[in-house]
């Protein structure tokens, strides 16, 4: 048998609780390497301040930025070679690095590295948003916490360790600043991954939360950790999927083209165009994952077509108008790790023919954060057009491009971030249309035997 990958650990939490010291000691014990993603933060921070750029976004900024080498060696951090490791862990870097993490420039710096050097598995992350937005596949998630009194309290021991004694009024009264900036920030706030498993780490020595953290690994690895909504399975959706798939091959000579862009778990939005009643069940024939579908509220008037409709994974919405339900449940599926189909045109149009976007998809693809992943369908316009009683036979080709992220810029106009999201979603459905978009090249007929992920 294969070897099983290394698995990608990610423990996310607050300030305070632990989270440095059980990532490296785990690390240490599993024999994995450590990315304190924080420190690369810091590291950052230090270079801003011994600069004297305004930590600002802006063009100085970036530039500063650009020119800036972030390496992380075992356990150790170096800024353009010097080994950081210590110099950053003093409270000034540590204000500075609450301020500088909210800009997009830095997280487009800083993220892009945590991602490659989580690739090859056998990583532990350690950070505020590891597993929500750096690597939200990341097959083990914590989420560590503790009170305030005891996170001030360890901070302030941390400090004087250090050399530098402060009072623990006004360690508290910082800790409770970074929370709230921490959590309400627009740009990967601060949050639990609904899939992650949360600890806390109040009453516990660092012995003791590896300890957990070590049992909690060996039975998810084991087969035996509970089963989240993301990794659930809707038997009836296999079931069905089996005559779906052969009915898809036989009459429309289904073709599916790049389906390893979708990724194999975590959070996914999918968006397509939309021509024919068809698109659905042939992108869901076409995807690996099972997906959960939006649909119109009138399809789910009927008693039994739409209760089978919803076993189904469909979820109804209003197409006229805003409706705020819809957006709240497209964003707790995101947010449960599952992948989510949408058609941002709103309607079936003509074949081949891409509209604009409603404004609705934009937003969910920017306040979700999830991997955004283009669809095109070839061919199910010809095959079952408006105004057409019965589909016919008709070459169907469902094409999955490389995937997208829209994360939301702090200090930025959101409607015009949405309008963003929702033109550059739609000209990579175009340019996939016009055969032009990278990795969108491999071909699949639709078998009859099928995998559900």
């Amino acid at each position: 048998m294969p070897r099983r990958k290394p698995a990608v650990i990610t423990i996310d939490g607050p300030a305070g609780a632990g989270k440095s010291t059980a990532a490296r000691l785990l690390a240490e014990r599993l024999g994995y390497t450590l990315v304190p993603t924080g420190a690369m933060y810091r590291a950052l921070a230090l270079s801003v301040m011994r600069a004297g750029v305004p930590a600002r976004e802006g063009p100085e900024l970036r530039d500063h930025l650009a020119h800036r080498s972030i390496v992380v060696a075992a356990g150790h951090v170096y800024l353009d070679g010097e080994d950081v490791t210590d110099p950053i862990r003093s409270r000034e870097v540590a204000r500075v690095t609450s301020d500088i993490t909210t800009f997009a420039s830095v997280r487009a710096k800083v993220t892009p590295l945590q991602r490659q050097l989580a690739k090859a598995g056998g990583v532990v992350l350690e950070g505020r948003d590891t597993g929500t937005v750096v690597c939200p596949e990341a097959e083990v998630k914590f989420f560590l916490t503790a009170s305030l009194d005891a996170r001030a309290r360890r901070r302030q021991a941390e400090l004087a360790a250090a050399g530098t004694p402060v009072p623990l009024d006004a360690i508290t009264t910082e800790l409770r600043a970074r929370d709230t900036q921490d959590e309400t920030r627009a740009l990967a706030p601060l949050r639990r991954a609904p899939d992650s498993i949360e600890l806390d780490t109040s009453d516990l020595t660092s012995d003791q939360v590896v300890e957990r953290l070590l049992a909690s690994i060996n039975r998810y690895r084991g087969g035996a950790a509970k089963r989240t909504p993301a990794t659930r399975v809707n038997r009836l959706y296999t079931v069905m999927r089996i005559p779906v798939v052969a009915l898809a091959r036989a009459m429309f000579r289904l073709e599916s083209q790049g389906r390893d862009n979708i990724p194999a778990t975590g959070p996914v939005l999918l968006v397509a165009n939309h021509s024919s009643l068809l698109d659905p069940p042939l992108i869901g024939a076409a995807a690996r994952r099972q997906l959960i579908f939006l649909a119109k509220v009138e399809l789910f008037q009927f008693p039994l077509f739409g209760g089978l409709m919803r076993r189904l994974n469909a979820r109804p919405v209003r197409r006229d108008g805003a409706d705020p339900a819809a957006l709240r449940t497209a964003m707790r599926v995101l947010e449960e790790g599952r992948a989510l189909l949408i058609f941002p045109e709103g309607t079936r149009g003509d074949e081949g023919v891409i509209r604009p976007a409603k404004a609705g998809a934009g937003m969910l693809a920017v306040l979700s954060g999830a991997s955004v992943v283009p669809v095109y369908v070839r061919g199910s316009g010809r095959a079952w057009p408006r105004g057409r009683t019965f589909p016919r036979p008709a070459k169907v080709t469902v094409t999955f491009g490389p995937a997208l992220r829209f994360e939301a810029e702090h200090g930025a106009d959101r409607k015009q971030q949405y309008e963003v999201a929702s033109r550059e979603m739609m000209a990579a459905i175009a340019r996939l249309r016009d055969g032009s978009a990278d990795g969108a090249e491999k071909r699949w007929s639709a078998p009859y035997a099928v995998r559900s992920k």
